[in-house]
């Protein structure tokens, strides 16, 4: 699979196929248009066109590399979101799958209201703590909790 790439073959399919849908859906090739068929010949065009239009699709789409940037997200980093409990505001959080939720918060602290070297911890909508959670196995919004200064003490 590594061996299928872009190239200008499929780009060229791809672009042909999505100009002849167009030209069969803007009535350019027609029983009445500028390009006049029969209406039997209209109706394979037209599914054709549709048919050849999806399969230079989804080739084109099939030959992307699944480590391209823009396809498995900026540098192969997920989001997730963290509410903040004190002022209710939604944060995304940005970091690589297997990052726990403490290295990725070190890393780039989203919270300009609170001091970085606050103490804080995470939970999830059951209140189980996952602060070193990977990053990766947290699909809700989780919430940061942020200790007072005489909880910590």
């Amino acid at each position: 699979m590594s061996g299928r790439k872009i190239n200008s073959l499929s780009l060229i399919v791809f672009v042909l196929c999505s100009i002849l849908l167009l030209l069969v859906q803007f009535g350019y090739i027609s029983p009445i248009g500028v390009i006049v068929i029969s209406p039997l010949q209209y109706v394979w065009v037209f599914w054709f066109s549709a048919i050849a239009f999806i399969v230079s699709t989804a080739n084109l789409v099939s030959r992307i590399p699944r480590y391209a940037r823009w396809s498995v997200g900026y540098r192969g980093e997920i989001v997730r979101t963290v509410k903040n409990t004190d002022s209710g505001k939604d944060y995304f959080i940005r970091g690589k799958e297997d990052m726990t939720l403490k290295e990725v918060l070190h890393e780039r602290w989203p919270f300009k209201e609170k001091d970085r070297g606050s103490k804080w911890y995470i939970v999830d909508e059951l209140g189980n703590d996952v602060t070193i959670m990977p990053l990766g196995s947290v699909n809700e919004t989780v919430n940061i909790i942020f200790l007072k200064e005489e909880e910590h003490s």
